[in-house]
């Protein structure tokens, strides 16, 4: 069962991947979307989505993009800098992308175009994996499409495919549809060998977890983002949970000492990303992780008024001194 850090823009950049590394890392990191025509045209800021120096071996590179050129030109560029494979991100339902014709919208288009796109990746990262992120579709979806889609990507040479199971307006407060996840997992290994499966939504924990694999047991891995910010451990504490993922009562606990955390990975942000885009990812880091924190609303708004990594620190400081049996959290690892 393979863990792994889900692709997420202005969050999964160096200084979280070295953040999850810290607590034993995991089998892939996804990169966030990389723009293919930005990549290409070679702007100041395009050399800090292609730092590999986290585990690089596991690294795997998401484009994003609305033709299938630039998709295939970025590509040959970032196949050359390490890692597992590709991604080409077809699951993103945020208007900016759709609309722009990338993300889902690839799952929207004529098919023969999905598939001229994918082709011409394929061709150009040679026998590097190709791997798409993909949601059920369209309000109007049906299983069988799911599925006709299914086969379309592994005639093209997708080899994994992780599905996101809620659909392009299902938001993140709706339950992910992990019986259609199963039924679609069932499909790819009754059809294709060989092709692998992830499962990605709602998991939280070891509990949830154990969750969805009750509802999807033949998933080949899990993929995990916005509890991964939050709880940058989580990964290490699912691998020392046991097969079962209900533990085997033997695990010791760690105590892990949140303002250290915090403080990591803005020293990391500082170092690996550059000052312009230092006040969006540390607030987007903060809109997480402070959810560790009971009296954490009031501390979360008051850290995205700030732009300084010294006041956030310094605010962060001031409620663990108010609240101290916060700052270090008992896990099982």
């Amino acid at each position: 069962m393979k863990l792994i850090l889900a692709p997420m823009a202005t969050l999964t950049h160096q200084a979280l991947r070295k953040t999850v590394a810290n607590f034993g890392g995991v089998d892939e990191y996804y990169t966030e979307m990389i723009n293919a025509s930005s990549l290409l045209h070679g702007g100041q800021f395009e050399k800090y989505y292609i730092l590999n120096d986290v585990e690089p071996e596991k690294t795997v590179w998401q484009l994003t993009g609305d033709e299938a050129k630039p998709l295939s030109e970025a590509a040959a560029v970032v196949k050359g800098c390490g890692g597992i494979g590709i991604d080409i991100n077809m699951g993103c339902a945020a208007p900016a992308i759709y609309k722009y014709g990338a993300g889902i919208s690839w799952m929207l288009k004529p098919i023969s175009e999905t598939s001229n796109m994918l082709k011409s990746v394929k061709n150009a990262i040679g026998e590097k994996r190709l791997s798409v992120k993909i949601r059920l579709g369209d309000e109007d979806f049906t299983m069988e499409k799911l599925f006709a889609f299914a086969d379309m990507l592994v005639g093209e040479g997708v080899s994994q495919i992780v599905l996101h199971p809620r659909t392009k307006k299902e938001k993140y407060t709706r339950p992910p549809k992990y019986n259609l996840l199963n039924e679609f997992c069932q499909y790819v290994k009754e059809n294709h060998a060989g092709v692998s499966v992830i499962g990605n939504g709602g998991v939280r924990d070891v509990a949830s977890y154990n969750k969805l694999l009750s509802v999807a047991p033949t998933l080949d891995g899990i993929m995990i983002g916005r509890a991964a910010v939050e709880k940058p451990w989580i990964f290490a504490e699912l691998k020392k949970s046991g097969k079962s993922f209900e533990g085997t009562g033997e695990e010791l606990e760690t105590e892990i000492d949140l303002y250290q955390v915090a403080e990591g990975f803005l020293e990391d942000l500082c170092q690996f990303q550059p000052k312009e885009f230092y006040p969006t990812r540390a607030k987007r880091f903060f809109e997480y992780f402070i959810d560790n924190f009971f009296f954490g609303h009031s501390l979360k708004a008051k850290i995205q008024n700030t732009d300084e990594k010294s006041e956030q620190l310094q605010l962060l400081k001031e409620y663990l001194e108010r609240n101290p049996q916060e700052r270090y959290k008992k896990v099982r690892l």
